[in-house]
Order: structure tokens, then C-alpha cells, then sequence
């Protein structure tokens, strides 16, 4: 039984991450023509130490335990390794993707509004309503995947321990952060763009003008394999809470 437990771990034990819980509500659109800016996305993280594990193919007799008979055939082997990085949603080329996914998101949630980046408001006139996104820390808030590293530590000599890796991780990671709005006329806003190297469009000069802020601290649960690779969960938190992020954009700008 124990080929068949292994066997049906490593299925069921790569199935890379997908979303699960709630998701995001919006208010029913009311049909009301709206202009809106969206700034390039900021950020307020820690650098922070991690260890990522990554998916790599190697040929038999590869191992890294010694020469070894080998066999012509490809393998996945886990490998860890250490890195100093911002949290996942605090990247810059995260932010930029985010970014990107959040006008899309906006857009199809208010068909009727104008929404843009910095860079399109050279033919907008008239009122505008200029949203800010700053990202936060980030934080593992719920995760069964120690037990289940244990269980599978030590399935390796206890085989029926490795039946209880067989369901998948469940976790939710929480993103802490800000949105900010700005009412002003596009003619103003114009004359405030500044640029920031770092920056991958107008970032806008907000010296002075009244805001309307709301700090948001938004969960994504997913699922996935103990032995899933982590590079394909980025692109599914992203998209999570992107949509949670246009969400809340949505209600900032309609609040009164």
C-alpha cells in the first residue's frame, strides 16, 4: 500500500495553488459617469529574509547524494533556497502588475467611469477623482503547512502518517495597506505629475489637497500541494488581490 500512498501524494501533493474563500462583493453599478486616475501603486514594506522553494528537473543520477547508476529520465526535486526580498505584493514588478490588473479590474466593474493611469489624463477634463494604493506588510495569519511538513518528515519512516499530507495546504495570507482619494480638476492634476525613476509612470504631487483615506487589510486563502512549486501561487495572489483591491477602489470612490 505504501507505493500506491506515495504515488497518489505525489498527484495530489504538486497541484499548484488556487484561490478559495469569499470573493470580493461590489455594490451594483449605479450608471454614474466618473473620471477616474489611478497612480502608480506605492509601497511601504520591510526587506525580510525568506526561504522559497523552488521546483527543479534534473537527469537521473544528478541526485547530489554521490554518483549513482543514473537513469535517462527527467525528475522534479524541491530545492530551497534563502533570499532578501520585499513581501510578494510590495515588488516592483509585482506593483506594476497589480497596477496593471487593478485599472482592467476597475473598468469592468464601472463601465461608465473613465479609468486611467497618470499617463492618459492629457484629454481629460473636467473632475477628477485621483486614487492612491499604497501596499504594506504582508502576513501568514492561518497555515496547517508545518503540520503537514511534519507529517510528512516523519511518513518517510511511519508510512500511514504521509495520508495525512494527502489533503492540501490551506492558508491566508493578509495584505496590509491604504487607499487614498483625491477630488480635484484635471487641469490641477496636470500641473502636480512628478516622476520618480523608480516609478513606471506619473506619480502625482498630493501637497495640500483634502484626502479621503480608508487602511485595508485584505485575506487571500488559497489551497495547494505540500509539494507544490511557490512560483505559480505568486501570479494567483496577485490576481486575488488585485480583483479585492479594485473592489475597494470602487466603494472609496462612490463613499460620500
Amino acid at each position: 500500500m505504501k507505493p500506491a500512498v506515495l504515488a497518489l501524494l505525489l498527484t495530489t501533493g504538486c497541484a499548484t495553488a488556487h484561490l478559495t474563500g469569499q470573493v470580493p462583493i461590489t455594490a451594483p453599478d449605479p450608471g454614474i459617469a466618473r473620471v477616474v486616475v489611478l497612480e502608480p501603486f506605492f509601497e511601504t514594506a520591510e526587506w525580510k529574509t525568506t526561504v522559497r522553494t523552488e521546483i527543479a528537473t534534473v537527469m537521473g543520477g544528478s541526485t547530489g547524494l554521490g554518483p549513482t547508476s543514473g537513469s535517462p529520465f527527467a525528475q522534479d526535486v524541491a530545492v530551497q533556497r534563502t533570499v532578501s526580498e520585499k513581501p510578494l505584493f510590495a515588488r516592483v514588478p509585482m506593483l506594476a502588475e497589480e497596477h496593471r490588473q487593478v485599472l482592467a479590474e476597475v473598468q469592468r466593474l464601472r463601465p461608465n467611469w473613465r479609468v486611467t493611469s497618470t499617463s492618459g489624463i492629457e484629454a481629460i477634463t473636467g473632475p477628477v477623482s485621483l486614487v492612491r494604493v499604497i501596499v504594506g506588510e504582508a502576513e501568514v495569519v492561518e497555515s496547517n503547512r508545518a503540520m503537514k511538513n511534519l507529517a510528512f518528515g516523519f511518513g518517510l519512516l511511519i508510512w500511514p502518517l504521509l495520508l495525512a499530507t494527502l489533503p492540501p495546504v490551506e492558508e491566508t495570507q493578509r495584505v496590509y495597506g491604504a487607499l487614498a482619494r483625491y477630488q480635484l480638476d484635471a487641469q490641477e492634476l496636470k500641473g502636480r505629475l512628478v516622476r520618480y525613476p523608480s516609478q513606471p509612470d506619473f506619480a502625482v504631487n498630493t501637497a495640500h489637497l483634502l484626502v479621503h483615506q480608508r487602511e485595508f487589510g485584505l485575506d487571500l486563502s488559497y489551497e495547494e500541494g505540500l509539494l507544490a512549486n511557490e512560483i505559480p501561487r505568486e501570479g494567483v495572489l496577485i490576481r486575488g488581490f488585485s480583483l479585492k483591491v479594485a473592489s475597494a477602489i470602487v466603494a472609496l470612490v462612490e463613499e460620500q
